[in-house]
């Protein structure tokens, strides 16, 4: 590989990591390991926990308090 297509390479990924950081700032606090929704108290799955910075509710909990009130709650 080309020194120019090596540096074009890290210029990139640089600019993504850049635009990830833009879209999801980092959490306020930990992801949690068990869902805090009201009565639920499932385990959160990991895959969950690494994709969502700071997760707090399952994905039903999540998609319930969404279309309950409109929008997400916290840092969810």
């Amino acid at each position: 590989m080309k020194p120019e297509d090596q540096a074009q390479e890290f210029e990139l990924k640089e600019w993504e990591a850049r635009q990830r950081r833009a879209i999801l700032p980092a959490p306020v606090r930990p992801a949690a390991k068990w869902c805090t929704g009201t009565g639920c108290g499932e385990r959160i799955p990991d895959e969950r926990r690494a994709a969502v910075p700071g997760v707090q509710f399952c994905a039903e909990c999540q998609a319930w308090s969404e279309r309950k009130i409109g929008g997400s709650i916290g840092n969810n």
